[in-house]
């Protein structure tokens, strides 16, 4: 998949003809992630997607019970360590409860002016296949029937986070509680940065800002998100949302023990690239590989991959943040993912592989490379065996992290502010 700024201008192009204010719901806004998915991805239509045309989200688990006083919700990712993310800001914030959407089932809701309205403004406003049209009407059509849900319901809290406000049910719980001026939140899941040249469609993080306040992990995202042009006010310095267990800063490393930290399938290309220059590499230096996967990416496809070199898989079970905890490995590979801050967080010097095809965030160190031997220039650099230059290398981290992930900082409790 080609991401560029040529896809993105285009889903700007869309998304601003689909500008429309339905009742105080930033229609445009909330179908943002479905229609840069559309023209990024361009996915099969289901058939089974269809029913939605006559679907609602059910809100009435929503409905506030004293005493509490802020609502966190998910959407339906379905991923542990978005949910260790998710409960590090609840145990800050006391008296919240949690809307899962992964946990809430669609209801029936026929609405014959939601269709209508879906249908016209969908196929008018866009230049997108008649595929994708479709899809989009009934996302739309959806989503307003889930409008007329939410606004049936009686909830009070005095706070809202959503897990990522940007996103389309996330987006609808957003504006109802804009409405009724509470205050509403957004937390941050990886390494927010605005993108230059080869802009992914991770770009709506800030392209569609709806939040009063991003709760973001460093000053680094928040210096990048006022230079898109968001105000300072809307951006608070949270910290990084992990119990952090770490271990004493290592006298030596493991150099055999390589854990390799894939992309997700949008970079498959890359991940693939990368596979080939490391056969090399660890046949020369005698390197045990052991490969961490992306969610996205096909499990089977890489079990059969790592039987054939010899190399560990590790399973889909674990979260980095076991996963580190369980394993001793000595140093570490990654693409395209903050998994690459969070090696480093657990005391291993992490390299990243990049063949030009997108952009990545702030290094901790000169880490990047594109080849072999730029990938043994680096390999040779780390103080693997060398107790007080690991020492002052690992305090050098540790400042580059407190500045990009807020490592040391902790101010959820923010979230109660207005409580």
């Amino acid at each position: 998949m080609a991401e560029n700024k040529h896809l993105f201008e285009r889903y700007r192009k869309n998304k601003s003809q689909l500008k429309y204010n339905f009742n105080g719901y930033e229609l445009d806004k909330i179908l943002a992630m479905d229609l840069i998915s559309e023209i990024y991805v361009n996915p099969p239509l289901k058939l089974k997607t269809l029913r939605y045309f006559f679907l609602a989200v059910d809100f009435s688990s929503m409905n506030s019970i004293s005493p509490f006083k802020t609502l966190f919700s998910i959407g339906r990712y379905h991923r542990d360590d978005y949910y260790e993310i998710l409960n590090y800001a609840r145990s800050k914030t006391p008296q919240s409860v949690l809307f899962d959407l992964s946990k809430v089932k669609s209801i029936p809701h026929i609405k014959i002016s939601n269709l209508v309205l879906a249908f016209s403004h969908i196929f008018k406003n866009t230049d997108l296949s008649f595929k994708s049209k479709l899809f989009l009407s009934c996302q739309l059509s959806y989503y307003l029937n889930s409008i007329d849900g939410v606004e049936n319901k009686k909830i009070s809290f005095k706070n809202y986070c959503a897990f990522s406000g940007v996103h389309h049910l996330e987006a609808i719980i957003t504006f109802y509680f804009k409405k009724k001026n509470i205050s509403t939140y957004s937390l941050q899941h990886g390494i927010y940065y605005v993108f230059k040249k080869h802009i992914p469609l991770d770009a709506i993080l800030f392209e569609n800002f709806l939040s009063d306040k991003q709760l973001c992990w460093g000053q680094y995202s928040i210096d990048e998100y006022n230079n898109y042009g968001i105000p300072k006010e809307s951006l608070k310095l949270a910290g990084y949302p992990r119990n952090l267990i770490r271990k004493r800063i290592p006298s030596t490393l493991n150099k055999q023990k390589c854990l390799v930290l894939l992309a997700r399938y949008t970079y498959e290309h890359s991940n693939v690239e990368l596979i080939n220059i490391l056969k090399r590499f660890s046949l020369t230096h005698k390197i045990d590989i052991s490969i961490k996967l992306h969610p996205t990416l096909n499990w089977q496809k890489y079990h059969d991959l790592c039987n054939s070199l010899g190399w560990q898989l590790i399973e889909e079970k674990y979260t980095l943040t076991n996963m580190f905890q369980e394993n001793s490995f000595g140093w570490a590979i990654a693409i395209n993912t903050a998994a690459y801050y969070e090696a480093y967080l657990n005391y291993l010097p992490c390299k990243r592989f990049n063949d030009g095809t997108f952009e990545d965030s702030l290094q901790v160190f000169d880490d990047n490379f594109e080849n072999l031997k730029q990938l043994e220039e680096k390999f040779i650099s780390i103080p693997f065996n060398h107790k007080k230059n690991l020492s002052e290398y690992f305090s050098k981290v540790d400042e580059r992290l407190k500045y990009i992930l807020g490592l040391g900082i902790d101010n959820y409790n923010d979230i109660n502010e207005n409580s």
